[in-house]
């Protein structure tokens, strides 16, 4: 009997309560991770202003604008039109060409 008497007055001693310590890391664990992700990036355009010459060679792009500088589009649509050529005419010209990049 005095077995009981003790244990009793044991459980009675012991705080129940939780402890914030405790209810803190519960919580951290059922809630989900916050996690900082960059929103995708669905299309990028890139205006390049280029030099056609007689000859039908394209040379001397540069970037005009770009939906998303600092990627990295702006050198990949140069470097697209590295190697284009137009139908060859009479004198050297200009234009602006726009180029789509989408996933």
């Amino acid at each position: 009997m005095t077995m009981i008497i003790i244990a009793l007055a044991a459980a009675l001693m012991l705080d129940a309560s939780p402890k914030l310590e405790t209810v803190a890391k519960l919580t951290a664990r059922e809630a989900p991770a916050q996690e900082n992700y960059a929103a995708p990036i669905l299309a990028v355009a890139v205006t390049l202003e280029c030099t056609a010459r007689a000859t039908g060679q394209v040379e001397n792009c540069r970037v005009l604008g770009e939906t998303h500088p600092g990627l990295g589009f702006g050198a990949a649509a140069v470097a697209l039109m590295r190697d284009a050529t137009v139908e060859p005419g009479d004198e050297d010209f200009q234009f602006a060409r726009t180029i789509q990049f989408t996933p």
